[in-house]
């Protein structure tokens, strides 16, 4: 097959499968946020049905509390006259309604501080039983608080309670079986919002307490308020978009869920993981579920009593279908737009094959070129053909092929650099050794001549001459031979840091350092190195007192150590002086060559430090630049290591001597 071919099959194939991947990561992301969504909905539906259901706890304590303050009670209780207790039985509902002003009760019971009955509104003939144990009436009284909860109550407790309530208490069990609903048993516990509210006389005695209660089975005020606050009659094809729903255990007692016969799914029952994981755990329950008759987000939270026992659930739920198709409508609008996008693809991975076919040739040519040794060649402007980024990719290369080669150029220099200082060591050694000894017979016989001379004598003051530049010829011969050979004295593990103060101790107090300000940057916990104290004293002395020559005086000497991320020594030693010219730093560390003044310096400071260094395993290495100082870097390896360490950088100096 043609390239062209191949480009075009290739992007083709990789077009549909990444639309492929395209389409399933993005419907399953659809599916994912279009869930999440619903389901944060309906946990911020549950967090309103609790705070409806708490708000209703609320109106019947302080309802209490109104009528405890606005009724004879007191008066009732201390005199025993029951009969202004009568007005309190309008309070009593005949149904499930409410009224617009107050919550219209089921209960209402005034009993003594012992718990016993001393008037039922809506039943004014039970009188005289303990209530105790009703744990909101016995924390009321106990801790002489209001208080309230939901609470169970057994069938024939409240029938003594209200015998009007007796048919509203007792709700028939449906289980479904092969989509027929069966009557199992008949569910005779009620649950009941119940309130205490003390009541104290003047001293502040108590008297007894005011209890009221409102039975929640087929009680809908509750869930309708629910719905109507949370869903606002909202419908979706024919079909109300949620729901709410009071539990007694796992079954509904107050709900506005409906049947497929229009009713209310009052006796209907919870599935067995909801139930397992809300009732049994008491915990929350969100997720998909199956109501009555179609699919809902659900969520399910626990109802506990006052006893921090668990006794039934509050339940909201929205119709899932609305989301469902919402959902079909997004994935079909994706993946028509993903096709569109494939068909698009194929004419631009067309173009682009016949593109990339041209470039390559233009890139051959160019490749060729730089095979044949054209380091300097790059590609015209004007000939990308859109291609701007591979162009500047290929001429980057080629500048870094070309300046690869020119630092390979400067390395090579550096090597010739280092063996002709070794030659030179070599070659100062042997001219040491050579005229060591006849300038020690020179310097020997001058002595005796003089000697011998009379203090007048006018040849005295040549002869003092000869002796003088005698031995500074052997001193020069001395520093010659240093330079060649290898430290002389033990080699053991030191402190650098302990080094440099001890060589700078030396010198700081000199007159020629009274105008220089010195900085020290030490690295704590630098590891030793091995190596011959008095020889590395002499190449920090030697530094710095060219580095004090070098600014005249005065500016700032910078002395600093660390260690590399290679775990090499970095000792650094910088000065503010005037630097040196670049032609001169090819022959800085060459024995007798000099910056300064004639008379001022022999040359053979730097070639002797070179020497010490390089024996020393390490490497010295100078950054310059005139006007602006000069930067000598030492590389020397830590105790255990014995490669010889080397640092880049060109070879600048300041004033050496």
């Amino acid at each position: 097959m043609r390239l062209q071919s191949r480009l075009v099959i290739g992007f083709l194939i990789a077009t549909c499968l990444t639309a492929a991947v395209a389409s399933v990561v993005g419907i399953t992301m659809i599916n994912k946020s279009t869930l999440d969504e619903v389901q944060r909905k309906v946990q911020q539906d549950i967090n309103t049905a609790k705070l409806v259901y708490r708000h209703n706890l609320e109106r019947l304590e302080y309802q209490l509390q109104f009528i405890a303050l606005r009724s004879p009670i007191h008066d009732s209780i201390t005199s025993g006259n029951l009969e202004t207790l009568e007005d309190l039985r309008v309070l009593i509902r005949s149904g499930t309604y409410q009224s617009a002003g107050h919550m219209a009760l089921d209960m209402l019971t005034l009993v003594d501080t012992n718990g016993k009955v001393i008037y039922r509104a809506a039943n004014p003939h039970a009188k005289g039983d303990v209530i105790l144990w009703d744990s909101v009436v016995r924390s009321c009284l106990q801790e002489r608080k209001p208080k309230s909860s939901a609470i169970l109550m057994p069938y024939e407790v409240i029938v003594a309670q209200n015998p009007k309530l007796a048919e509203r208490v007792k709700i028939g069990i449906l289980k479904t079986e092969k989509s027929v609903e069966i009557r199992e048993k008949v569910l005779t516990d009620g649950m009941v919002l119940r309130a205490a509210y003390p009541i104290v006389d003047k001293r502040g005695r108590l008297l007894g307490a005011l209890v009221g209660g409102v039975l929640l089975n087929r009680d809908y005020s509750i869930v309708d308020t629910i719905k109507e606050t949370v869903y606002r009659a909202e419908r979706y094809r024919g079909r109300d978009m949620g729901f709410a729903t009071i539990f007694l255990g796992g079954v509904r007692i107050s709900t506005n869920v409906m049947t497929r016969d229009n009713e209310r799914a009052v006796g209907t029952i919870v599935s067995k993981e909801v139930y397992d994981q809300v009732i049994g755990k008491g915990k929350d329950w969100v997720g998909r579920a199956f109501v009555v008759n179609d699919w809902y987000i659900s969520s399910y939270t626990p109802i506990w009593d006052i006893d921090n026992r668990i006794i039934g659930m509050l339940y909201t739920g929205i119709l899932e279908a609305k989301y469902r198709d919402m959902m079909m409508r997004t994935v079909l609008i994706f993946l028509g737009v993903t096709a569109i996008g494939m068909v698009i693809a194929f004419f631009v991975s067309f173009r682009l094959g016949q593109s990339i076919i041209r470039r390559i040739r233009i890139l051959n040519q160019a490749t060729v070129a730089i095979a044949s040794g054209d380091l300097d060649y790059q590609l015209p402007p004007g000939r990308s053909s859109g291609f701007d980024m591979l162009d500047n990719a290929f001429n980057n290369m080629a500048r870094s092929l070309k300046d690869r080669d020119d630092r390979l150029q400067k390395a090579f220099q550096r090597i010739t650099i280092t063996e002709r200082l070794a030659s030179l060591g070599q070659m100062a050694a042997g001219v040491a050794h050579e005229i060591n000894n006849p300038l020690g017979g020179i310097l020997l016989y001058s002595n005796l001549v003089m000697e011998e001379m009379k203090p007048g004598n006018p040849s005295r003051e040549n002869m003092e001459k000869i002796i003088y530049q005698t031995e500074r010829c052997k001193k020069i011969v001395q520093n010659l031979l240093d330079f060649a050979r290898t430290p002389s004295g033990d080699m053991i593990p030191l402190s650098i840091n302990d080094v440099i103060i001890t060589s700078l101790n030396l010198v700081k107090d000199q007159s020629i350092f009274h105008g220089i300000e010195v900085k020290t940057e030490l690295a704590e916990g630098l590891p030793r190195v091995m190596g011959d104290l008095s020889r590395l004293e002499e190449v920090f002395l030697n530094l710095f007192i060219n580095a004090t020559d070098a600014m005249s005086g005065r500016g700032t000497l910078t002395i600093s150590s660390r260690l590399s991320s290679s775990g090499l020594l970095k000792i650094s030693i910088a000065d503010t002086g005037k630097g040196i010219d670049k032609a001169y730093l090819p022959h800085i560390f060459e024995p007798f060559f000099t910056t300064k003044d004639p008379g001022q310096g022999t040359g053979l400071g730097l070639s002797i430090t070179y020497g010490i260094i390089q024996k020393h395993s390490g490497f010295i290495d100078v950054v310059s630049e005139p006007g602006r100082g000069t930067t000598f870097t030492i590389t020397m390896p830590p105790v255990g290591d014995s490669s010889p360490a080397h640092a880049g950088g060109s070879q600048e100096g300041c004033t050496i001597g």
